[in-house]
């Protein structure tokens, strides 16, 4: 065979004209061109960012790419939504029987956002897959960050279970982050975010393409081991159906890139309202005692913290004692500690597991039904049981005796007189399967379980606060409070945990939720865990790394009556040290995240707050040998020069450029940050 090509034919295709420019998008500092080839163009600040196209696949597998597809037209529009002022362009393309439209919306601030929507002229449109961001291989007028080998992606996790944590990973096909990320270079740390919008029906994701990791698909319809999930994304259909939004931009900080995508999000979704204001401030029994808890547990904690932590508090004089995965109790009983526990201006929290039920108790009845728990148990297309998730089964929320149940059961809690509910293991109620409801995907299972469980709690009359436990990261509207991560005792371990998900996800507190919750806080000893007693410096900064998350601070060590003489004494020891400072509590009821000096590989030991005129730094030793430990003032956020006052000693130093401090093994401080005195 001949491979030899004229030289008329390869000086053609060396020389090919740049697609005609056949629309732009633009508003403020976003602009958008869209290609004649189906590529669109990202500009911020009159800088090209990164190109980029879409693509829908039906049920049946026929697929549609905008650089495919013709393109039959395009519209332009302008108006003003949550997300402010905006230049609206739609192309639209045909492809076959498939037609898709790309709505690129360009704002005043540089953000762009893309959604996509899928018609199919066969019939109903049905699909499981909609990909709103595509970019093709970066070229060398894009921004250079996209051809570096050494750019980060931050993984976040879809949920907190499990011990899933998030990450700061090189590039790597088929590496996936869910709903949101961000790409950029450590040095620097200028970066792009990448982020979904909605989360009403689709599980979103982002992930380097499986047949090239520089190249980024941003899509609707994630579903695998990542979500629990063992049965594909539930399909979504109609005569048209439309993808989530994702927005896009770049930002000179990732820090303030994170932020300003919660900030976005929160104009869409607010937090939800938690009207007292002060921070949640208690105990919680499951690390203290498990399923040992008996009700004098209870009360004893209620006591002890009332009279021996009188600095540990949200407002003056008021805790909440909580009881966590509790079962069998006497409810007379309960119902008069909590009456107790009221008269003595402390509040009283419980425990919900409304998505997720044990299979081994399946002939339980289900509350305020004629039905089994087992009855209610999600299945798959065939009738089998799903498999269980984390030891429990999922529950098919939208079966109409589940919201039956899931309303039995507040109503329940809220008639006994709580003031905290507890809600766990909700990432059960997301999975996909064979619903009841046939249309439902799993995130549309969950938001109707949030929207069925809010609307009881709602009617309270009075204000109940919401804590989510184990639960995906999007939606948010359900919790005042959510996990920053799985469960977390009181070693060393467990504070480099904690700090791992401050580390990547401090931007969610007051934008995603009212507070991060950085679990129970076990200053001596868990029965869980199974590890032993803790050190002292270990207890320290556990304490210190609940302090600084925004937070909710909820002890749990057993403070008696009933259990290990020595231990209880210990446990009273250690908290009236530690968790009795007036100073670090202090810092604790502002409910602010402390932001990350760095953002990098693995867990930073540095966290700073700037907050109304005030300073702070957290400083943590990981190691168990002693350390001296720095890091430049500049690099987070406060003065060159000054003075850092130990928070709990009151010693003070005065610093030059570099904030630095010498730790024992395991050991942790925060510091407020002065003026250096003249």
């Amino acid at each position: 065979m001949d491979a030899t090509v004229d030289k008329d034919t390869l000086k053609k295709a060396l020389t090919m004209q740049p697609p005609k420019v056949e629309c732009v998008c633009e508003r403020g500092l976003a602009k958008a061109e869209l290609l004649g080839n189906g590529i669109c163009r990202y500009y911020q600040k009159g800088t090209f960012i990164r190109a980029f196209y879409s693509e829908g696949k039906t049920a049946d597998g026929q697929v549609i790419r905008t650089k495919d597809a013709s393109l039959e037209g395009y519209s332009c529009e302008e108006g003003t939504d949550k997300l402010g002022a905006y230049h609206r362009m739609t192309a639209r393309y045909c492809h076959g029987a498939l037609r898709l439209h790309q709505m690129v919306t360009a704002y005043d601030g540089g953000e762009l956002t893309v959604q996509v929507k899928l018609h199919d002229t066969r019939g109903k449109t049905a699909t499981r897959f909609l990909a709103p961001v595509v970019t093709p291989y970066p070229t060398w007028d894009e921004r250079t960050l996209f051809l570096s080998l050494d750019q980060k992606m931050l993984v976040v996790p879809y949920d907190n279970d499990m011990w899933s944590r998030y990450e700061s990973a090189v590039p790597a096909c088929g590496r996936e982050s869910y709903d949101v990320t961000a790409l950029y270079d450590e040095r620097t740390q200028e970066g792009f975010v990448l982020g979904a919008l909605d989360f009403s029906v689709w599980k979103n994701a982002i992930r380097w393409l499986h047949n090239d990791a520089r190249s980024i698909q941003a899509y609707c319809g994630a579903a695998g081991t990542g979500t629990h999930d063992v049965c594909p994304h539930g399909l979504v259909c109609g005569e048209w159906v439309e993808s989530s939004r994702f927005v896009m931009f770049w930002c000179d900080s990732i820090r303030d890139g994170m932020e300003h995508y919660g900030d976005l999000y929160a104009a869409l979704v607010p937090p939800r309202p938690w009207r007292k204001g002060s921070v949640p401030f208690g105990w919680n029994s499951y690390s203290a005692v498990g399923q040992g808890l008996q009700l004098s547990h209870w009360e004893q904690a209620g006591e002890f913290i009332r009279t021996a932590l009188p600095n540990f508090c949200g407002e003056p004089g008021e805790t909440f004692i909580n009881l966590d995965g509790a079962l069998g109790l006497d409810e007379q009983k309960i119902r008069q500690i909590i009456e107790e526990l009221h008269k003595k201006g402390q509040k009283a929290g419980w425990y919900a597991i409304p998505c997720n039920w044990f299979a081994a108790l399946g002939d339980f009845p289900a509350r305020g039904t004629n039905v089994k728990m087992k009855d209610l148990f999600l299945r798959d297309d065939t009738g089998a049981l799903l498999p269980a998730i984390d030891g429990s089964q999922p529950l098919d929320v939208t079966h109409p005796e589940w919201e039956k149940m899931a309303r039995a059961t507040i109503r329940h809690l809220i008639d006994l007189g709580v003031d905290y509910i507890k809600i766990d293991f909700l990432s059960h109620g997301s999975v996909e399967g064979a619903h009841y409801s046939p249309e439902f995907t799993g995130r549309m299972a969950l938001n109707y379980a949030y929207s069925v469980l809010s609307e009881e709690i709602d009617r309270a009359g009075r204000e109940i606060f919401v804590s989510l436990s184990i639960a995906p990261l999007f939606p948010t509207f359900l919790g005042h409070s959510r996990r920053c991560c799985c469960d977390a005792f009181g070693h060393n371990e467990d504070v480099r945990y904690v700090l791992n998900a401050l580390n990547f996800a401090w931007w969610t507190n007051h934008r995603l939720y009212t507070f991060n919750d950085p679990d129970h806080v076990s200053l001596c000893h868990s029965v869980v865990d199974g590890r032993g007693v803790t050190t002292e410096n270990e207890a320290r900064a556990r304490y210190y790394s609940a302090a600084i998350s925004g937070t909710v601070m909820m002890l749990s060590d057993n403070y008696g009556p009933v259990g290990d003489d020595a231990i209880i004494r210990q446990a009273r020891s250690r908290a009236e040290k530690i968790a009795n400072c007036a100073a670090i509590n202090e810092v604790a009821q502002l409910g602010q995240a402390f932001r990350p000096v760095y953002l990098c590989d693995g867990t930073t030991p540095f966290y700073t707050l700037c907050h109304e005129g005030r300073r702070y730094a957290a400083v943590f030793n990981f190691e168990n040998a002693t350390k001296t430990l720095s890091f430049a003032a500049a690099d987070g956020g406060l003065p060159e020069h000054g003075i850092a006052r130990n928070l709990e000693t009151g010693a003070e130093m005065t610093y030059s450029e570099q904030v630095c401090v010498e730790l024992a093994p395991w050991d942790a401080v925060i510091l407020e940050i002065l003026e250096e005195k003249i």
